[in-house]
């Protein structure tokens, strides 16, 4: 199973001289580990906002504007739900982070591959575990429909947070997923009327009905109509949707998760394109 790792740390020799301990202890609990290393805080914001990541290994002292800590809050506040594991040399920095419990694992670098392999067993057995996997990706989908409320309320200027209380959060299904990904549709048709010259753009992030209703309502409808069941020949609990045809494993659930972050990085490409001045100027 694929396990996406971020690892921040601008003392890269002693990375580089450790990095294959890593690699083997989540390999011993049957990962395919993919291991991105980084000297700066603001080369991995990129890597780490535009896809999933599994978890992200930090060192306290970063040569940067923020430290460590302050970097992770940054991550949790815009909804990064990585599993982390923090480092130090400094036992002061330690105690003040033991107290956040923002802060999953928090450890002397001397002991860090000690808590590494307290982390790859967690992993192991949670992501193995069909009702753990179920509620994560069900977390992934509810992100991302806020995602796409963003871009919406976005659209209403000074008025957005007053549309979002008296609209969609009053409006239950009436204001569904589906409802949302139509407006999105109708605001992205329209700005491509109004300005010719973000089409090309639109192409690029490539947004479509059709995938969406494939990769995402479709997978997450499979996921709300399932259970949990426990199967008396294996000993196991199995995961059972009332969809026929639907293999719970360990491929489906990552590949649900690539579909959701990459729907998830197209929005974020929409907001940042400011479609409210085109079509509520």
């Amino acid at each position: 199973m694929k396990y996406r790792i971020i690892w921040i740390d601008d003392s890269q020799t002693w990375v580089r001289s450790v990095k294959d301990e890593l690699i083997e202890i989540f390999e011993e609990h049957d990962f395919a580990p993919e291991v991105e290393v980084y000297q700066r805080i603001d080369l991995a914001r990129s890597p780490i906002d535009n896809n999933y990541v599994d978890l992200i290994i930090v060192d306290c002292n970063l040569p940067d504007n923020m430290s460590g800590d302050q970097f992770i809050r940054e991550l949790r506040e815009n909804r990064c739900f990585a599993h982390i594991v923090f480092y130090s040399n400094d036992s002061d920095n330690l105690k003040v982070l033991e107290e956040d419990k923002h802060f999953l694992h928090v450890t002397h670098r001397d002991n860090i591959f000690d808590t590494l392999g307290v982390v790859a067993d967690q992993a192991h057995r949670k992501y193995r575990h069909p009702a753990f996997m179920r509620g994560l990706l069900l977390s992934e989908f509810i992100d991302l429909e806020n995602l796409m409320e963003d871009l919406i309320v976005q659209c209403f200027k000074n008025e957005g947070e007053y549309f979002r209380a008296s609209i969609i959060n009053k409006g239950g299904e009436n204001y569904s997923l589906a409802a949302k990904n139509k407006f999105i549709s109708r605001l992205i048709r329209d700005a491509k009327g109004m300005e010719p010259s973000l089409v090309n753009k639109f192409n690029e992030i490539a947004l479509s009905s059709n995938q969406f209703q494939e990769k995402i309502m479709g997978r997450r409808n499979i996921l709300a109509h399932a259970h949990p069941e426990y199967d008396a020949e294996t000993g196991k609990i199995v995961l059972t949707s009332s969809f026929p045809d639907v293999e719970f494993n360990g491929d489906w659930f990552h590949e649900t998760r690539d579909h959701i972050h990459n729907h998830k990085n197209k929005l974020r490409k929409l907001i940042g394109l400011d479609l409210y001045n085109i079509v509520n100027p």
